[in-house]
C-alpha cells in the first residue's frame, strides 16, 4: 500500500513538472519568458486561470480546446504532463551513481529528475525547431556540477577517485571528440552532420555521466538512431537526405546509462 501512495505522489509531482516542461518547450523557441507571464492561450493571448490549467484533466474536459478562442489544444501537452509522471517512478529507482559502490547521496532522486526534466525539454525543442537552447545547456553544466559536489561531500572514501574530476573529464572529452565527429562528418558529406548543439549536450551530459558514462550513451544513442533510421526508411516516413534531430537520440543513450549504470551495462555487452 505505501509502495502504491509513494508511486501516486511521484506521479502527481511528475504530471506538474510535465506542465511546467510544456511551457518550457513553446516559450524558449519563441524567446518568451518562462516565468511571466503566466499560461497563456497562442492563439487568443488570452490569461488561463489556474483552474482551467489543472495538468491532463483540464485538457481532457475542455475536450482539447481552449475556453476563449476553441483553438484546438495539441495532444503533445497531455502526452508530455503523462510520459514525465511515469519516468518520474522509473527513475526515482535507477542506479543513476555508478562511479563507486562506495556513495551515499540523500538527494539521488532530486537529481535524477532534474536530468530527466532538462533532456525531455532538450529533445522536444530539438524534435520541433532543430534548436538546443544555450539556457538548457547552461542550466545542465550549473546542476550537474553541484551534484558533482554533493556527492564528493557524501562520498566514503572522500580522498580517493575524485568523482568532480571524472565528470569535468567527461565533458571535456566528450565535448572534444564531438567536435571532432561533427568536422569530420562534413569534410566527408560535404555538408553539416551534426549540430554544434550535440556536442554541447554531449559536453553537458558527461558532467553527469563521466568518461566511461558518456562513451556508453554515444554509442547506444547511435544504435538506436540507427535502428530508427532502417525501419522509417523502409516504412517510407523517411526520406533519404532529410534532416534528423539527434538530441533525442543522445537523450536516451544518456538516460539509459544513468538508470541502469556503467556496471550492469558493460556486463550486459560482454554477454552478448
Amino acid at each position: 500500500m505505501f509502495y502504491l501512495i509513494d508511486n501516486f505522489w511521484k506521479f502527481l509531482i511528475g504530471i506538474c513538472i510535465g506542465s511546467f516542461l510544456n511551457v518550457v518547450i513553446f516559450r524558449l523557441p519563441n524567446e518568451i519568458s518562462i516565468l511571466k507571464p503566466r499560461s497563456f492561450c497562442p492563439n487568443c493571448k488570452e490569461k488561463i486561470k489556474w483552474y482551467l490549467n489543472i495538468p491532463i484533466l483540464s485538457w481532457i474536459l475542455l475536450k482539447a480546446k481552449c475556453k476563449y478562442c476553441s483553438t484546438k489544444i495539441s495532444v503533445r501537452y497531455p502526452i508530455v504532463e503523462l510520459m514525465t509522471g511515469f519516468l518520474f517512478i522509473i527513475f526515482s529507482g535507477g542506479s543513476a551513481y555508478f562511479y563507486s559502490f562506495n556513495l551515499i547521496n540523500p538527494f539521488e532522486i532530486l537529481f535524477s529528475w532534474i536530468l530527466l526534466s532538462i533532456l525531455i525539454s532538450i529533445s522536444l525543442i530539438d524534435l520541433e525547431n532543430f534548436w538546443i537552447p544555450q539556457s538548457l545547456i547552461n542550466f545542465g553544466f550549473l546542476i550537474g556540477i553541484l551534484n558533482l559536489l554533493l556527492i564528493e561531500f557524501y562520498k566514503i572514501d572522500f580522498y580517493i577517485n575524485s568523482i568532480f574530476l571524472k565528470g569535468i573529464c567527461g565533458a571535456t572529452g566528450a565535448y572534444v571528440v564531438f567536435e571532432l565527429l561533427r568536422i569530420c562528418s562534413k569534410i566527408v558529406f560535404k555538408k553539416d552532420a551534426l549540430g554544434k548543439g550535440d556536442s554541447k549536450l554531449v559536453s553537458m551530459m558527461g558532467i553527469w555521466l563521466g568518461p566511461l558514462g558518456i562513451s556508453l550513451a554515444i554509442g547506444i544513442s547511435y544504435i538506436i538512431a540507427a535502428i530508427f533510421v532502417l525501419i522509417f526508411l523502409q516504412l517510407k516516413i523517411l526520406k533519404k537526405n532529410q534532416i534528423i534531430p539527434f538530441a533525442p537520440f543522445l537523450s536516451i543513450g544518456g538516460l539509459t546509462v544513468w538508470y541502469f549504470g556503467n556496471e550492469f551495462l558493460l556486463r550486459f555487452i560482454y554477454r552478448i
